[in-house]
């Protein structure tokens, strides 16, 4: 269905069409002003100019007699090569866009123009004749006129029936079309140049002067009013509203024809003659301008493109340097919460490491003195087993027995828990690892170990009363080189997130029988390849949520509660600064697995567990 806007822009211009309109009325006007367009026929008396005398006349005499059939021919052999051009310029847009619809239409007018440069070539008898010009000329012309109507509305036709798809392309259909109009054409006037008797088509005494002219005016009319239409709101193009245009020339052609001429090359006959000339080139107007309109769409589409083109190389200009600033942002972050979090580490670890050093240390001495002071009771009570009544009361009150029990406990108590301070501020130390920020050797057990000292108070409180099982499979690793402190960021974001999911779902797990769990396995992949495997039992992650987990700033959880960076963060550490991987997957029990891969020695080559390098 055609838009009121393409119905616009795919017509003529209305200024072109009131040209026609008046070009068409114009000779009739200047009829009227007394202008004649007859061509001379006068015969002078050949006696006259067979004459030895005048035989210097004779040249000029046969010019004159002549003039007549020298403008049927420059206005037929005009409309000719306009047909002509029309038909180069089809096959041209043909091979631009094999459309089949105009060089079809294009052969059409090709073979009226053939049929017209026959009747030409006859009439000057440059094809065998024996007809009288007479009666040859103006039969052959309505011949003319009806295949003109009969072929163009035939080859319209055609394409309001059938789909021009399976033709598409299709170069030899148009030459064989071609050839066999040209062929048609030929024989037609072949058989009326070589016959003896044509009937007569002249009746000057009559209101309709050539009857036989009256089926194409009617031909064309119909077109124009009926066929014509329908093709162009079907195949919309200039060059199908040409079409419909160029039935003003023609039906005024005709209209001069079948009311108006009375002999050979009088005034209406010249016109007619004239006015199908215009009615071949609205056509090939037509198609130039379809031309000029398609040319002008192309730049459009071309300055579109280079505009979208440009857009878009600004949006992926833009969408890079926003990626690269929230990659930015969000090291600078990351690495602005790690050094403060080492430096915190470390500085809480120094300051309880001296006095837990110095309980630690003095607990020794106290306990040496405690069982000094115990064992010079012990020998009181020996040697002086009946004390006063005062002193045994007060012996009585402290419970003395008891407290010599219980004060050996409380100092095994006291030692047991200033060496878990200790072991808790190696950890840390061990966590923040600031004298560790190079590149070396480290023992990724201990990272993980150190961790999950880290988080043992979520580990044991959190989930439920039985808290949060962690399971270690841990294989023969060799020393890594690495980043010990930031691989050991990397287990502290991947576990704590395992902990948050399994408190959020610890009802679910509960509800189906479920100890929350956490497992860690260790292996070596290949030679120079680890894999370190974190899983957990909870509700797994939404396809949806895993596309963007490891973006920036991506996260699920509540405001105030996850900044999105984690995540991130370890991809980066894992990815760009170890040459490793990180990826995860869903459980066999609907719970979630990250599987981190670095290499052991990552200047060597490493064929990963995906296949890449």
């Amino acid at each position: 269905m055609v838009t009121t806007s393409t119905e616009q822009t795919l017509k003529l211009p209305v200024q072109l069409i009131w040209t026609i309109g008046l070009i068409c009325l114009l000779p009739s006007a200047l009829n009227l002003l007394g202008v004649s367009f007859a061509s001379s026929q006068t015969y002078r008396n050949l006696k006259v100019i067979c004459n030895p005398a005048s035989l210097g006349f004779l040249e000029e005499a046969i010019y004159q007699s002549l003039e007549g059939s020298f403008v049927h021919t420059i206005l037929e052999w005009s409309a000719v090569c306009t047909a002509i051009f029309t038909i180069i310029l089809a096959f041209a847009h043909f091979y631009i866009k094999s459309d089949i619809i105009t060089p079809i239409i294009g052969v059409t007018l090709l073979c009226a123009g053939l049929i017209d440069a026959f009747h030409t070539l006859a009439a000057d008898r440059l094809i065998e004749a024996v007809a009288d010009n007479s009666k040859l000329i103006p039969f052959t012309w309505a011949l003319c006129r009806l295949c003109n109507a009969l072929v163009t509305i035939i080859g319209v036709s055609i394409f309001l029936i059938s789909k021009p798809k399976k033709w598409q392309g299709s170069f030899n259909f148009i030459v064989a079309v071609t050839f066999c109009f040209g062929l048609f054409c030929y024989s037609i006037i072949a058989i009326c140049a070589t016959s003896h008797t044509l009937p007569q088509t002249i009746f000057p005494k009559s209101i309709i002067t050539r009857p036989w002219d009256i089926i194409p005016l009617i031909l064309f009319l119909v077109a124009g009013i009926l066929i014509y239409p329908r093709f162009w709101h079907k195949y919309p193009s200039l060059f199908s509203h040409a079409l419909i245009v160029s039935t003003i020339p023609n039906v005024a052609t005709q209209l001069h024809m079948v009311f108006g001429s009375t002999a050979l090359f009088d005034n209406h006959f010249n016109i007619a003659h004239f006015l199908k000339i215009i009615a071949y080139l609205v056509p090939l107007a037509g198609l130039i301008l379809d031309y000029i309109y398609a040319h002008r769409q192309l730049l459009i589409a071309l300055k579109q493109a280079q505009l979208y083109t440009e857009a878009r190389d600004q949006a992926q200009l833009a969408q890079h340097t926003l990626s690269q600033l929230q990659q930015t942002q969000a090291q600078i972050i990351q690495t602005a919460r790690m050094s403060s979090l080492g430096q915190l580490v470390a500085g809480i670890a120094h300051e309880i490491n001296n006095p837990v050093n110095f309980i630690y240390g003095n607990l020794n001495h106290i306990n040496e003195y405690t069982q000094n002071l115990l064992q010079l009771v012990m020998a009181y009570q020996q040697h002086y087993p009946n004390p006063p009544p005062s002193l045994q009361q007060l012996l009585n009150s402290i419970e003395l027995d008891f407290l010599i029990q219980d004060l050996s406990n409380i100092l095994q108590s006291m030692q047991v828990g200033t060496e878990r301070i200790r072991n808790i501020i190696v950890s840390l130390r061990n966590f923040s690892r600031l004298d560790e920020a190079s590149f070396k050797e480290a023992d990724i057990h201990s990272g993980i170990d150190n961790t999950l000292i880290i988080l043992h108070h979520r580990l044991q409180t959190k989930a439920d009363a039985t808290g949060i099982k962690i399971i270690k499979e841990y294989g023969q690793l060799p020393l890594v080189q690495c980043y010990a402190r930031e691989l050991n960021q990397v287990f502290l974001n991947i576990i704590t997130n395992a902990i948050d999911v399994l408190e959020e779902s610890v009802k679910t797990i509960n509800g189906q029988h479920k100890t929350p769990s956490i497992w860690i396995q260790t292996q070596l992949t290949s030679d120079n390849l680890m894999s370190i495997s974190i899983a957990d039992n909870g509700t797994g992650i939404p396809e949806e949520i895993g596309l963007k987990l490891f973006d920036p700033f991506f996260t699920t959880k509540a405001i105030g509660k996850g900044t999105g960076l984690g995540l991130f963060v370890s991809y980066q550490i894992v990815v760009e600064k170890h040459g490793g991987n990180i990826w995860y997957n869903s459980t066999s029990d609907g719970g979630t697995k990250f599987v981190i891969e670095i290499p052991i020695h990552p200047g060597k080559d490493v064929v990963k567990s995906d296949g890449s390098p």
